[in-house]
């Protein structure tokens, strides 16, 4: 058996899950995870308050920064898009599915649900979306995780939430799902469904282990969508969503600006030849002139 290794972890039940399956795909060590309590975990603080941005991330990144854990597993849709100077994402694994769904009453579809109808989500691009589908619905924001946020369908207190198939398939409860919406349809965050392990960018020996579980087509594609942000110096106040796919090497790039603090609504879509699943270069670039589209 190999050294022990320290792995932070928020304390909900999926960050845990996505911290355990990481964990489980590293052989020869043992694996100790460690419950960082973060700022986005207090429920007394608005949803609204400037500490929230990066709340989730700003505490796991300062204890690997101490020394007192030895890596993280992120949701890689919660990261900055701008690389932090002292840590490496070594690793993104397989990709799970990255598309929204919806929860609804009665598993009601989304065109059926009727005006006024009550939808929780906090995120700006969801806001945004939902805005545009169907102007007479009232995104409202909610907190807590996902299990609270299907309990508050459930009690009556939300009509619908739209939440990441990624999570709901992580924690079992994909028989909760109403309605998937469709890439073309409800342009996910950049990067949702993939996870980021992290690490302190001068351990070597970490990262060449932590190596094996990147999987390319993930790293491809996540790459792509993040450059978009990069290109808008965008966080997570803007209504930003991208999604790539590669086919018979061509790696599709789209991304929507939604509708949000004064700006307008914009669609773009991109294409460009890609050598391999390793071809970040061309994805990065692919990224960053697609988001030159929105500023001109």
């Amino acid at each position: 058996m190999g050294k022990l290794l320290v792995l932070g972890t928020r304390g909900s039940q999926l960050a845990l899950t996505q911290s355990r399956w990481v964990a489980n795909l590293i052989t020869g060590h043992q694996i100790d995870l460690k419950v960082i309590e973060t700022a986005g975990d207090d429920l007394s603080i608005s949803i609204f308050n400037p500490v929230i941005p990066g709340a989730f991330v700003n505490a796991l990144r300062a204890a690997l920064l101490k020394g007192e854990v030895d890596f993280l597993v992120h949701s890689l849709k919660d990261l900055p898009s701008i690389p932090h100077p002292e840590l490496t994402i070594a690793a993104i694994p397989i990709r799970e599915d990255s598309r929204e769904v919806l929860v609804s009453t009665g598993n009601q579809l989304f065109v059926d649900l009727n005006p006024g109808s009550r939808i929780g989500t906090s995120s700006p691009r969801r806001s945004a979306t939902i805005s545009r589908l169907n102007s007479e619905l009232l995104p409202e924001p909610i907190r807590g995780n996902v299990d609270s946020r299907i309990e508050k369908v459930r009690s009556g207190e939300y009509d619908a939430v739209v939440l990441a198939a990624a999570g709901l398939a992580r924690i079992s409860r994909l028989n909760e799902v109403a309605q998937y919406f469709e890439l073309d349809v409800f342009i996910p965050a950049p990067a949702q469904g993939a996870l980021a392990v992290e690490c302190r960018s001068d351990d070597r020996e970490l990262i060449s282990l932590l190596k094996e579980l990147d999987d390319p087509l993930s790293r491809m594609t996540a790459t792509a969508e993040r450059a978009v942000l990069q290109g808008l110096q965008a966080g997570c106040e803007i209504a930003i969503g991208a999604t790539a796919q590669v086919d018979n090497g061509q790696l599709t790039l789209t991304a929507e600006l939604g509708g949000s603090l004064g700006i307008p609504s914009q669609k773009f879509s991109l294409s460009s030849a890609v050598r391999s699943d390793f071809d970040l270069v061309a994805a990065q670039a692919l990224g960053l002139q697609l988001a030159d589209l929105f500023v001109r």
